[in-house]
C-alpha cells in the first residue's frame, strides 16, 4: 500500500488516527509520571524521617575526643542517604513541573 493509489482521499482518516494515537500516548505517559513524582516525593520523605530516626549522636572516645569508626562509618552513610533524599526530591519536582504541566 502506497499513499497515491491507496490513501490519496484518506487524508483526514489517517491524520485523526495518529492524532488520537498521540493524545491516548500523552494521557497514559503523563499519568505515568504524575504517579512517579508523588511516589518519588513520598518516598524523599520518608528517607528524611528515617535519617531523624536513626541519627547517632556523637560519642566521643575518652581519651583524645575523636569519634568512633563505628560511629563515623554510620553517620557518613546517614549523610549519603540525605544526599540520595535530596535527588529524589529534585526528581520530583523535575518530573511534576517539567514533564506533567
Amino acid at each position: 500500500m502506497s499513499w497515491g493509489p491507496d490513501l490519496w482521499d484518506s487524508y483526514h482518516i489517517v491524520v485523526g488516527h495518529v492524532a488520537k494515537g498521540a493524545t491516548d500516548l500523552e494521557d497514559v505517559y503523563g499519568k505515568f509520571v504524575k504517579e512517579k513524582a508523588e511516589l518519588e516525593k513520598e518516598y524523599a520523605k520518608c528517607l528524611r524521617k528515617l535519617i531523624a530516626k536513626y541519627e547517632p549522636r556523637r560519642i566521643k572516645k575518652e581519651n583524645n575526643n575523636e569519634e568512633l569508626s563505628e560511629n563515623s562509618g554510620f553517620r557518613t552513610f546517614m549523610i549519603e542517604t540525605g544526599y540520595q533524599a535530596g535527588q529524589h526530591e529534585l526528581l520530583a519536582e523535575h518530573l511534576s513541573k517539567v514533564v506533567v504541566k
